[in-house]
C-alpha cells in the first residue's frame, strides 16, 4: 500500500482544540469534541464553528453519528454514552450495561442494523488508568447497545480496550488493545451471538488508538504514542493493515509532529470517501490526506 509523506498531509479546521474523536457526515462536514468540552463542526471549506459547550464535567472522547445526524459520543467525565443534536441538546444514552459501569467509555461504532458497539477501556478510574500503561491489565470490555434499548456485554478481559470498527462484511467487530499494541477480531454470528476475541493483527510499532476500514477490508490505525517505562512518548503515526493482518507504515510524522500531533482517531469522508481525516489530541486542528482508497461508509453515511 502507498506511503504518504508528511507534505501530503493537510492541516484542516485550524482552531479545533484537542479533539480525540472525528466523524464525517454525508455532506463532508467534520465533527469532534475537544478536551475543553466544546463540540466542533468544520465545513468542507475548513470553517470552524462550535455546536455546543457540553455540560460541566464532560470530557468527550470517541464520536460517531446516528441516522438523524446526532453526534453520539463517549464521555469520560460523565462515564456514559451521550448524544448531542445539531441544535446542541445533550442527553444520556447509557451509563451501564448489565453489571458493567461504563467507567471509561472510549469509542463507539454502529453496525448496519443500528447496534452501537462501545469499548470500555478499563474498570479503573480515569485517574488510575495510566498505571495500566506500565502494568497492562485485562480490565477492558466491549458492549453493545441495541436500537430497542437492550444492551449486553460482548467481551471482557480486553487490555485497555480502545478504538472499535465494524468490517465491510459486517461479520465482525474489531477492538484495539492499546497496552498490547494489537487488534482483536470478534465474530458477529448470524444468530446475534458473538465469537471469542482473537488477535487479528499485532506487534504494532506504537500504541494503537483509533481505526477505520476501506471498502476492500484494509484497516487504517492511528498510533499516537510509544509506551516506555510506563510513560507515553509521542509517535505521530498512522499504519495500514491489510486483510491478512499485516501492517505497514502509512504516515510517519514522528520527527516533528506538526501535521499529526498525537493522532487518536480517523475517519473517511469527502464526496468520494477517499479523504482520511485524523483527530489530533495534542493539536489545534484535524489533519486530512487524499488517498486512492475508498472508505467503508459508516452507518450514517449510507443512503
Amino acid at each position: 500500500m502507498a506511503t504518504f509523506s508528511v507534505d501530503q498531509v493537510d492541516v484542516f479546521g485550524k482552531g479545533v482544540l484537542q479533539a480525540e474523536g472525528v466523524v464525517v457526515d454525508k455532506e463532508g462536514n467534520v465533527f469532534g469534541g475537544g478536551r475543553n468540552g466544546i463540540m466542533y463542526k468544520v465545513t468542507p471549506d475548513g470553517t470552524v464553528s462550535e455546536i455546543v459547550t457540553l455540560p460541566e464535567g464532560s470530557i468527550p472522547n470517541g464520536v460517531t453519528m446516528d441516522r438523524n445526524g446526532d453526534l453520539v459520543y463517549c464521555d469520560l467525565g460523565k462515564q456514559a454514552m451521550m448524544r448531542v443534536t445539531q441544535g446542541g441538546e445533550v442527553s444520556l444514552i447509557a451509563d451501564q450495561v448489565g453489571a458493567l459501569k461504563l467507567t471509561l467509555p472510549n469509542f463507539a461504532s454502529y453496525d448496519a442494523e443500528g447496534n452501537l458497539y462501545v469499548s470500555n477501556s478499563s474498570t479503573s478510574s480515569i485517574e488510575n488508568v495510566l498505571a495500566e500503561l506500565a502494568t497492562p491489565s485485562p480490565k477492558g470490555a466491549l458492549v453493545v447497545i441495541r436500537p430497542n434499548g437492550k444492551s449486553e456485554i460482548v467481551a471482557e478481559g480486553i487490555y485497555l480496550a480502545n478504538g472499535t470498527a465494524i468490517d465491510p462484511k459486517e461479520d465482525a467487530v474489531y477492538v484495539l488493545e492499546s497496552t498490547r499494541n494489537d487488534c482483536l477480531r470478534i465474530q458477529i454470528k448470524k444468530d446475534g451471538t458473538f465469537g471469542k476475541p482473537e488477535i487479528y493483527s499485532k506487534d504494532f510499532p506504537a500504541l494503537p488508538d483509533g481505526m477505520a476500514f476501506d471498502v476492500d477490508g484494509n484497516m487504517y490505525v492511528t498510533l499516537p504514542a510509544v509506551v516506555t517505562g510506563g510513560e507515553m512518548v509521542p509517535a505521530h503515526q498512522v499504519i495500514a493493515v491489510d486483510t491478512n493482518g499485516n501492517w505497514s507504515m502509512l504516515i510517519d510524522d514522528s520527527a516533528e509532529g506538526k501535521k499529526l500531533n498525537f493522532p487518536t482517531n480517523c475517519a473517511f469522508g469527502g464526496s468520494d470517501l477517499q479523504t482520511l481525516y485524523i483527530a489530533n489530541l495534542e493539536g489545534d486542528h484535524f489533519s486530512c490526506v487524499k488517498t486512492p482508497y475508498t472508505g467503508h461508509p459508516l452507518y450514517h453515511q449510507r443512503s
